[in-house]
């Protein structure tokens, strides 16, 4: 049987039911202003926002993979250590595919503690979504115009702040923002030119490789790994933007007392007039990002086959974020794998932020 530490997960299970009640605290947060709050760099980060995703519709496949591969990376990062372009080198990528499988076989051999949490993740998930795109959004707004919502004057300042780009959106944002092809390739650490098309096309391949030698993770995993990935995420945005800790015994508490230092009524009416500056700027990436794409030949990224790619990825944020399954010894008992002769070491949970943290404190 596969090593896999199941304390974690169930005392997350314990304390999911203990995150307080939000009806009638937060009002609705319109994804409109959260993106025109959002400098290009945390627009186009390695986790793309949807719309940029979309904005390269005539390339896809190749969108699809850079995307996969980014995330890939920066979950291989966070959980084992290291990145997608380390884990291929010819020194890892051994030890990498037998962590990798060693992480797959435990979630498989215990699917069903995850199957278990789903009707109460959907639940947190619908009821945290406000919260989650509040805290969002304070934070796109702190590091966009360096405005802090719980400041005098927060209000007219973000107004200021928001006409000014709107205004500008039309003519400049083509060629201020960066296309999505080159900021997924400058996340996996290559150039938008032709030696980085080199590059990547050869790591796609490698990556393709990779994916076909490890086991196969359960298809009943698929739903349970996506609802809890997405749960640790939000409560680790909620953390960073408010600083309130959900699992926390003085959680109600906490967030009480962050909301009334917020100008909530201001910020949902703000919601419905960013609309249009949202929709001009999408307009102006896709035209950016498919001009960008059209210059290099990415016929490898295009073809790879890393449909399981973003199931791996989410595995590993699981992993990193809530501290679930590894590492070895983690339970107060050997792992059965590490005592195999000639194993290679399992791997040590990069220190990581959020809820997990919290959880293992």
């Amino acid at each position: 049987m596969a090593c896999f530490c199941s304390v974690p997960l169930a005392s997350l299970a314990a304390a999911l039911p203990r995150i307080p009640s939000l009806a009638g605290l937060v009002p609705p947060i319109s994804l409109n202003l959260v993106a025109s709050a959002s400098p290009p760099s945390l627009v186009l980060a390695p986790m793309l926002s949807a719309s940029a995703i979309a904005s390269a519709s005539a390339n896809a496949a190749v969108t699809a993979n850079l995307s996969a591969m980014a995330s890939l990376s920066a979950a291989m990062q966070a959980a084992l250590g290291m990145n997608l372009t380390t884990a291929l080198s010819a020194s890892a990528s051994a030890g990498a595919q037998a962590s990798l499988s060693a992480a797959i076989g435990g979630f498989n051999a215990n699917f069903g503690l995850l199957q278990s949490l789903m009707a109460m993740l959907m639940r947190l998930l619908q009821e945290l979504m406000n919260l989650m795109r509040l805290s969002g959004l304070v934070m796109a707004i702190r590091a966009a115009f360096a405005i802090d919502m719980r400041a005098s004057g927060a209000i007219a300042a973000l107004q200021a702040r928001l006409a000014a780009s709107a205004s500008a959106s039309a003519s400049a944002s083509a060629s201020a923002r960066v296309s999505a092809t080159a900021a997924l390739m400058a996340a996996l650490g290559f150039q938008a030119n032709a030696q980085g098309a080199l590059a990547v096309n050869a790591q796609a391949a490698a990556t393709a490789a990779l994916m076909a030698g490890l086991p196969t993770l359960n298809p009943a995993l698929f739903s349970p790994l996506a609802l809890l990935q997405a749960l640790l995420a939000m409560l680790e945005s909620i953390l960073q933007g408010l600083g309130v800790n959900l699992l926390a015994p003085t959680a109600a508490l906490d967030l009480r007392l962050a909301l009334s230092a917020l100008p909530l009524a201001a910020m949902a009416q703000l919601s419905g007039q960013a609309s249009a500056s949202a929709a001009a700027s999408a307009t102006a990436s896709a035209s950016a990002s498919a001009n960008a794409a059209a210059a290099l030949n990415l016929a490898g990224v295009a073809s790879a086959n890393l449909s399981a790619a973003a199931q791996l990825s989410m595995l590993l944020s699981v992993m990193a974020k809530g501290g679930f399954g590894m590492p070895a010894g983690s339970c107060a008992m050997p792992c059965p794998l590490a005592l195999l002769k000639g194993a290679p070491p399992l791997p040590t949970l990069a220190a990581s932020g959020g809820a997990g943290a919290a959880l293992r404190s």
